[in-house]
């Protein structure tokens, strides 16, 4: 039938016209429209928008006679504005056909499942945020064949690897040997018995159909880079924490998109069977699933176990009754693309990595510094010579040294010791010896009132803190934040000088909180007028308002005497936003000795004096720490002439507390993604 147009045809307004989908099934029911005949495809389509008749899966068609049938032709997007309605339907019919463009858009699937908004992980998968942090300016989309599809059988070996399969984390090169703790405690399963709900395995069948990749193509949306410049303005934390919340944790940078369908196998009968030959079979279909377990026995009796497949959960295709799952019926519906969800994420980035590279720096400092490694380690040794100290090497992970060696991270090391032996004539000290192109150590000095040659089992705990200069993690605890001050030490300016007590360049309200801090002392080389050299510490309530000290001084393990302090640099972790202080406990049950009881935990914690009192008796004292106590210790100087025996500079045990650190308390506690987001694809 050829195609009739009138000039008076063309020129009407308004005209009632029915708008047909042709796909199989029809996307929509037909719906009567007014349209103008006259308009352009591109202005229609703008037009049947406004009442969702159309989207960019749906192309307009015209439709023609060939071969003794009629077919449809559609005509692209990009040429909508060279055709007028009046060209492509009929003047009797005045029905406008639309059909299912046979052209995969990224930009529906974008749309449709909000590829370009942050994600957050929880324990029952996913959480899509509420706004949107990216704009997906273009994609790289490959459709998938054969190897689309698969069946497996999916075992979880720990906790964390259960939580990275329920969030989508399929990539088997993705490695779940440093996954933080989450949290969630789960029992233990037990060999003999599979419990449903806290089950260690399960199977799935997926279709894969296409693949979407964008990590090059991903745009900050304006609401989300004012967000980030916002926190960075307001020097809180927890903005960051607010930001999260809203926009995600991560993005993948390639979804999967198609459908699985999940089955959970449990045990259906259990009994004992005698030997024979026979074959015995079992049938069973559950959720549309037929299982057949069939075995050919020759063997003594023993437990038979059969098992049974249930679906528990659909994700894309046609959403049906889990009770009655026919599986064919679900597959068939995945040949409509509307159909197809996210199946798969990889390659995910924090929301921070694609932000413009000079806001980096700012939401890095803004963050302030984290742990990236800590551990506990055994060290036993015999000490056979007085003044000689022990060097400890560090056994520190591939990827953590590389963070060290990256300045822009600025790594710092922290250390703490404790004697398992708990002997009531020694206690033992940490520094750490960097030198500048070597690997760094630590260095263990053990302080004796009178040396004698002994045994020495100890603990150490160790920590490395620094910045995140990659933005692959989560941040797990926004309400403590961690900052570290240096104080460099030079004899040729400051000689002769055996207590150097110095303000630390940090404000707080002391009225509201107690800041916890932590010292280290750190030497770049040892060599023979520093190796016998213990560079002890203290903190102390200023003089000066919102200010705190640190008293720094040195003890000579050889001549058991207070000597000059020697070329040293002194760093300071800061605790923010938590309470670590403890005073110490004077009972006469402990003889009126300050004293600190602990829990039965062999962990060294981190520990420093800390004196509440604004005085100028700025005093060497140490604190021993045993497994179950501390203690303060001080320490006898056999050169009564000295400068501090001579001046009194003793510090009193009067309003003295003690500040505790466990880096498991923050270590632990980083999130699963921290290691997803730190593998490279």
């Amino acid at each position: 039938m050829s195609l009739r147009f009138k000039n008076i045809f063309s020129n009407i307004k308004n005209a009632i016209v029915i708008v047909k989908a042709i796909d199989d099934p029809p996307s929509q029911p037909p719906k009567s429209v007014r349209l103008s005949l006259s308009d352009n495809l591109f202005t229609i389509r703008k037009e049947l928008e406004k009442d969702s008749s159309i989207n960019d899966t749906l192309l307009f068609s015209q439709k023609y006679f060939e071969n003794n049938k009629y077919e449809f032709a559609e005509i692209n997007l990009e040429k909508e504005k060279y055709f007028l309605l009046n060209e492509i339907i009929y003047e009797s019919e005045k029905i406008l056909y639309l059909k299912k463009s046979s052209k995969l858009d990224w930009n529906y699937f974008n749309e449709l499942r909000k590829l370009d908004y942050g994600r957050t992980i929880t324990s029952e998968g996913t959480k899509r945020a509420n706004k949107r942090a990216f704009k997906m300016k273009n994609c790289e989309m490959t459709e998938l064949g054969a190897e689309g599809c698969q069946k497996k059988h999916v075992k979880f070996k720990s906790i964390e690897e259960r939580m990275m399969k329920t969030n989508l984390f399929f990539s088997c090169d993705i490695s779940v040997q440093n996954f933080a703790e989450l949290g969630i405690s789960v029992d233990k399963l037990k060999n003999e018995k599979f419990n449903i709900e806290t089950d260690s395995s399960y199977h799935f069948t997926e279709y894969g159909k296409i693949s979407l990749k964008f990590s090059n193509y991903l745009e900050p949306t304006p609401e989300f880079v004012e967000a980030v410049k916002e926190a960075i303005k307001s020097k809180n934390i927890g903005d960051f924490k607010q930001i999260i919340e809203e926009f995600g944790q991560f993005i993948p940078t390639e979804v999967i998109l198609g459908g699985r369908a999940y089955f959970n196998d449990f045990e259906i009968s259990t009994g004992y069977f005698a030997e024979d030959s026979n074959e015995n079979a079992t049938n069973a279909n559950i959720g549309g699933v037929e299982v057949k377990l069939a075995s050919s026995s020759n063997h003594l009796k023993g437990k038979s176990n059969y098992f049974k497949l249930q679906c528990t959960k659909l994700i894309g295709g046609e959403q049906i009754n889990l009770e009655n799952f026919d599986e064919e019926t679900w597959v068939k519906s995945l040949k409509d693309y509307k159909t197809w969800d996210c199946i798969e994420f990889r390659g995910p980035i924090s929301i921070f990595q694609s932000l413009p590279k000079d806001l980096h720096e700012q939401i890095i400092k803004s963050v302030g510094k984290r742990i990236h490694y800590a551990t506990t380690e055994d060290l036993y040794y015999h000490l056979e010579e007085i003044g000689r100290p022990k060097k400890f090497e560090l056994n520190i992970p591939p990827n953590i040294l590389k963070i060290i060696q990256n300045k822009a991270a600025d790594c710092n090391i922290f250390a703490t010791v404790i004697d398992v032996d708990e002997s009531k004539n020694a206690f033992f000290t940490c520094q750490v010896l960097c030198p500048p192109d070597g690997k760094p150590s630590l260095i263990i000095h053990c302080i004796q009132k009178k040396f004698r040659k002994r045994k020495c089992d100890l603990k150490i705990n160790w920590m490395i803190i620094g910045f995140y200069t990659n933005f692959n993690f989560i941040l797990s605890d926004f309400n403590t934040q961690l900052n570290i001050l240096k104080n460099d030490f030079d004899i040729s300016s400051n000689q002769n000088l055996m207590i150097n007590p110095h303000l630390l360049d940090f404000e707080y309200d002391s009225l509201i909180e107690d800041i916890p801090c932590f010292g280290i002392p750190v030497l770049t080389k040892l060599e023979p007028s520093n190796i016998s050299l213990v560079i002890g510490h203290h903190f102390f309530n200023a003089q000066k308002e919102n200010k705190i000290g640190a008293c720094t001084f040195s003890y000579c393990t050889k001549s058991n005497r207070y000597v000059n302090l020697p070329n040293f640099t002194f760093y300071t972790l800061i605790i923010h936003n938590a309470n670590y202080l403890m005073p110490f406990d004077y009972s006469i049950r402990n003889f009126r000795k300050p004293i600190i009881n602990l829990a039965n935990n062999n962990a060294p914690k981190f520990i420093s004096l800390y004196s509440a009192n604004k005085t100028n008796n700025y005093g060497p004292i140490f604190l021993k720490q045993k497994c179950r106590q501390i203690k303060i210790k001080s320490i006898d100087c056999e050169n009564n002439n000295c400068f501090i025996c001579k001046n009194n500079k003793l510090l009193t045990t009067n309003n003295i507390k003690c500040a505790l650190f466990d880096p498991s308390q923050i270590y632990i506690q980083k999130k699963i993604i921290y290691c997803i987001l730190a593998h490279k694809y």
